[in-house]
């Protein structure tokens, strides 16, 4: 579910009632920005918020190709 921090508190715990903080409850989930399709663990937007957010499965990140070859030089051969 997508929470909300209004006002924002900062990581010193001073307030901030100029912002706001969006962030997904679920950790298995990230923020979508449905305006710019940009990808937030979380956002801190102005207040009042210009921004809507959807909760979204996080994407999976593409596993890097081994630098080893799985075939040998005598298979090659």
């Amino acid at each position: 579910m997508i929470k909300t921090q209004h006002p924002f508190f900062d990581e010193n715990g001073i307030e901030h009632p100029e912002f706001i903080k969006h962030y997904t409850d679920d950790p298995d989930k990230i923020l979508l920005q449905v305006e710019t399709g940009y990808l937030y663990d979380e956002a801190i937007d102005l207040f009042p918020c210009q921004f809507t957010y959807q909760e979204v499965d996080k994407p999976v990140e593409e596993e890097e190709e081994s630098e080893e070859n799985p075939e040998t030089e005598e298979e090659a051969s």
